[in-house]
């Protein structure tokens, strides 16, 4: 299956926008995309009407598509720009240097509208102060826009009203756009990729491939769950609504025979070797979705989530791909202060270079596969490249999410950080169940390869995942000190000196 692609004749070696990393590792994932815009990507495809590109196919509103066409066709999805809302939310507060004469008249209508329609039952608030409130409340639930123009910020995913494309503006479309006209929402570029890079797509795509598996039973279930996810604080949603409602209503030039305009996006491809993890990623998903905690708090975790099981796949691959015993993630768990500290933390560092020793060795692989004529400067470019979009997007993000440490200096390597610990309990464990550490651990490194004890460090030497050394007595402190952590965050229970188990408190979503 090396090679192989998912959509089947997505991406092309001689396509245009086609790099060596998208051939390898899916088209394309980007530095610049943060964890919770491959959150927001994934659910603005998940939430968005989708329908196989071929003559004859319908728009669905079906989250997955369950097709035997799947495999042979690329995917559109019209995901709803709402930029009414969006420009509500964010115009005030953004760039001025990017505020053009017909946003900034299109805002004042759109408040003047919100305005005209508030009726308050207290006489304390004036409506400016009742428009500024609102807007704050919108505003809170901003992820990581600083220095971005108001048309290219975004919300987290907390309801599908605020799934918003990415979207840029271009000058001459703006200055040929008209305040009566639907160009004053739809002159935008919404199909170019900088700060969702496709990263949501990459893992949309895994999904899709893994449900339309006869085997696999749980598209209903998984769409039930995201819709419950996404409905978790309806009164934004309401809110959301009625602004943008509102500001169609009033300046009537949307055609209502027909759709809304819809922004149109084609997806692309992942290699099917991604396959491999079809069966754990939805169940960890599904497991994962079933639990009963505040919505935020969901959508935070599920944003770490999607982050590590799409590393896991890119991981994998790289190490299978060139034949390097580097795949597994050695886990420094063990306190600094102890003296086995500084074996864990050497072993811990050659596995993690290791890991980006695999990315090499499989990058030039593919170029001298895929591009067997280029000369040394496209060979250089495309590696660079590739290295951009591969290992410098898992030590940048990883290091964001504390799961990579030191955040400056050497001896890089991974940690638990407890968002990330969270998530692998309740993705592994079901609601209210129980397991005892050994199994707890077992779990671990067969869903994400994910290495703490010294018996599963052999085990990895003996599937050739990870380097040999003799004596890795020094990781039972590791494993020691991991059973800490668990319990510090009310995850383990010692049941005697002998036993103790890796529980899940939280109630389940169906109950």
């Amino acid at each position: 299956m090396l090679y192989e692609l998912f959509p089947q004749g997505a991406l092309t070696p001689d396509a245009n926008d086609c790099s060596i990393q998208s051939l390898l590792f899916g088209h394309r994932i980007k530095p610049q995309q943060t964890r919770y815009e491959y959150l927001a990507e994934f659910l603005q495809i998940a939430m968005s009407k989708k329908r196989i590109v071929d003559d004859n196919s319908q728009s669905t509103n079906e989250m997955f598509i369950i097709s035997d066409k799947v495999n042979d066709h690329m995917i559109e999805y019209t995901p709803i720009s709402n930029m009414g809302l969006k420009r509500f939310i964010f115009f005030d507060n953004s760039r001025l240097d990017t505020k053009s004469a017909i946003d900034d008249e299109a805002y004042k209508k759109c408040v003047k509208i919100i305005t005209d329609n508030i009726e308050q039952e207290s006489t304390q608030l004036e409506d400016k102060e009742a428009i500024f409130v609102l807007q704050n409340i919108l505003y809170g639930f901003s992820i990581e826009n600083a220095g971005r123009s108001w048309f290219n910020k975004n919300l987290l995913p907390v309801c599908p009203e605020v799934l918003f494309p990415e979207s840029l503006a271009r000058k001459g479309h703006r200055e040929r756009a008209s305040i009566d006209s639907v160009s004053t929402d739809n002159s935008f570029d919404f199909n170019s990729y900088t700060y969702m890079a496709r990263g949501g797509e990459i893992y949309y795509l895994h999904l899709l491939h893994a449900l339309n598996n006869a085997e696999c039973d749980k598209k209903e279930l998984l769409e039930k769950q995201i819709r419950m996810m996404l409905s978790g604080i309806p009164q934004l949603s309401k809110i959301s609504e009625y602004i943008q409602q509102k500001w169609e209503d009033e300046m009537d030039f949307y055609d209502r025979d027909t759709d809304k305009p819809a922004v149109r996006k084609t997806m692309k491809a992942i290699p099917l070797d991604y396959e491999y993890r079809d069966k754990y990623t939805v169940s960890e998903l599904t497991t994962f979705l079933d639990n009963r905690i505040q919505p935020m708090e969901k959508l935070d975790l599920l944003s770490y989530g999607i982050v590590i099981q799409i590393f896991r796949m890119m991981i994998t691959i790289a190490a299978k791909g060139s034949e390097t015993a580097g795949s597994v993630w050695l886990i420094d768990t063990c306190e600094p202060d102890k003296k086995e500290h500084a074996e864990v933390k050497k072993l811990a560092h050659h596995c993690f270079s290791l890991n980006e020793e695999s990315f090499t060795k499989y990058i030039d692989k593919g170029i001298a596969y895929f591009y067997p004529h280029d000369d040394e400067d496209k060979i250089n470019k495309r590696r660079k490249g590739a290295s951009d979009d591969t290992i410098k997007v898992i030590r940048k993000l990883g290091k964001n999410m504390g799961m990579i440490i030191p955040m400056n200096g050497p001896d890089m390597r991974y940690t638990l950080p407890e968002e990330i610990l969270k998530f692998l309990v309740m993705s592994l464990i079901p609601v209210e169940k129980k397991v005892t550490f050994d199994n707890f651990l077992d779990m671990l490194y067969e869903h994400f390869e994910i290495v703490i004890s010294p018996e599963h460090y052999a085990r990895a030497v003996s599937e050739n995942k990870a380097p040999y050394q003799s004596n890795v007595t020094f990781l039972q402190m590791n494993k020691s000190d991991f059973a800490q952590k668990l319990k510090n965050c009310g995850f383990l229970r010692d049941l005697s000196d002998a036993t103790s188990i890796v529980e899940n408190p939280y109630e389940s979503e169906a109950d």
